[in-house]
């Protein structure tokens, strides 16, 4: 129960009116907040597309849930493109509020926030071109520990991409082909045993709808090589490009100029200061991860 005393210290948010091209957020931000569009329109810009409308906001809508509340780093910029009402809820105000709530309450604010995540995520990575990449990047968002009732998955996936539930239900047992998603009991539910499996997968279709070949399968014997070598090393391992040839060639690679140069496409370094190149271990695995699972991949399992 709350007291009156405590009543006293609950914070209530902030109404503002904000005049178009205001931006109301960014990852830039030091404090988190959640936003409600009361009235107007905002619009979500993705600082690494040079700030490419990725998705709007309309009234009613709101944004920062899981920077506020999971603390979760903030990805877009949120605009205004129009005159427009908004109410801030920042940490303080949520922290007032929530201490009149009863913990299961807590745990479903959570839960539907997690939801809500999965579900915009799915929303803009969904490529209804494609079912199956687009069922894969769906997918891909849900714990591998979560049994999911495979009707209510088929419907919700269909009322986000508005694919017809025949086309979605071939794409799912694609999937499940490949072993990337598992039935249980009499198939009314399902399991995701990989999702990062899932989100590899859909990029090697995405590859193929734009005819281009896919770079971890194009790996020669010695490229593979130097990647299982390359595993075995300290994530943000760091030597300039001298270096990392005298490297591979001390463990009896040849490596030439022009070999070391198509290594670098793989994208298994990241350039740091001093001409310096660091070793991406979740590039690596990527690829190991990969070539691992070819075959369901490929769908010749």
């Amino acid at each position: 129960m709350v007291t009156g005393d405590s009543r006293k210290k609950l914070i209530p948010p902030t109404q503002l009116r904000v005049k178009a091209g205001f931006v109301v957020s960014s990852p830039q931000d030091e404090d988190k907040k959640i936003i409600l569009l009361n009235e107007g329109e905002l619009v979500a810009l993705d600082p690494k597309e040079n700030n490419k409308v990725a998705f709007k906001i309309h009234p009613g809508n709101l944004v920062g849930v899981g920077a506020l509340l999971e603390r979760e780093p903030v990805r877009y910029i949120f605009q205004a493109t129009v005159d427009s009402s908004i109410t801030i809820i920042n940490d303080e105000c949520m922290e007032s509020e929530l201490k009149s709530l009863p913990v299961w309450l807590l745990a479903v604010i959570k839960a539907i926030s997690a939801r809500t995540r999965r579900i915009n995520e799915s929303m803009r990575s969904a490529k209804t071109n494609n079912p199956l990449a687009s069922l894969a990047s769906f997918c891909k968002f849900f714990k591998g520990d979560e049994f999911l009732q495979t009707k209510a998955l088929l419907q919700e996936f269909s009322w986000l991409t508005k694919t017809p539930i025949p086309t979605a239900t071939e794409a799912l047992k694609a999937l499940i082909r490949r072993k990337l998603v598992v039935f249980h009991g009499d198939k009314s539910c399902l399991s995701i045993p990989n999702a990062d499996l899932l989100g590899i997968f859909a990029d090697y279709q995405k590859a193929k709808d734009l005819d281009k070949p896919w770079l971890p399968f194009c790996l020669t014997l010695q490229q593979k090589r130097i990647l299982v070598l390359l595993s075995t090393l300290e994530n943000g391992t760091s030597k300039d490009s001298t270096d990392w040839i005298a490297f591979f060639k001390e463990r009896h690679f040849e490596m030439s100029v022009a070999d070391w140069l198509q290594i670098q496409q793989f994208e298994w370094f990241v350039e740091k200061g001093n001409h310096l190149l660091s070793l991406d271990l979740a590039k690596i695995n990527y690829f190991e991860t990969a070539l691992k699972y070819e075959q369901n991949i490929k769908g010749t399992v």
